[in-house]
């Protein structure tokens, strides 16, 4: 009895790893959105990498790209709880408030400053 309990616990854990996997942004991510300033709005698509700092927090590198040009994001997020995270981003010495969901290997970005905003779809890559 006490071999079949260790190996239903064995497999238990290994049927879990994915999913424990997939509960953390940690990791190489990729994606489109919009970019709107000014007024206009212009596709994005970026390349993300979340590293973990701490326990609740990740830090954040990104590389983006429109059609008028290329910007490296940096920064910094923090668990929120659940599924959500928040936390300060910047690029070209202009910062924005992001806003994260994750939806399994899916994450939900918006980015908020006093110059415009960004949504973004990001899926693991």
């Amino acid at each position: 009895m006490r071999h079949v309990l260790i190996l239903s616990l064995i497999v238990l854990g290994a049927a879990l790893t994915p999913a424990l996997a997939a509960a953390t942004i940690e990791g190489s991510w990729r994606g489109s959105g919009i970019v709107s300033h000014r007024g206009s709005a212009d596709a994005v698509r970026c390349r993300v990498r979340f590293s973990r700092a701490t326990a609740q927090s990740f830090g954040v590198s990104a590389q983006c790209a429109t059609d008028t040009g290329r910007y490296d994001v940096s920064g910094r997020v923090v668990s929120q709880g659940g599924n959500r995270y928040s936390g300060w981003v910047t690029t070209n010495n202009q910062g924005g408030l992001a806003v994260i969901v994750q939806h399994g290997n899916r994450l939900s970005v918006t980015v908020k400053s006093r110059r415009g905003s960004a949504k973004l779809s990001l899926s693991r890559g």
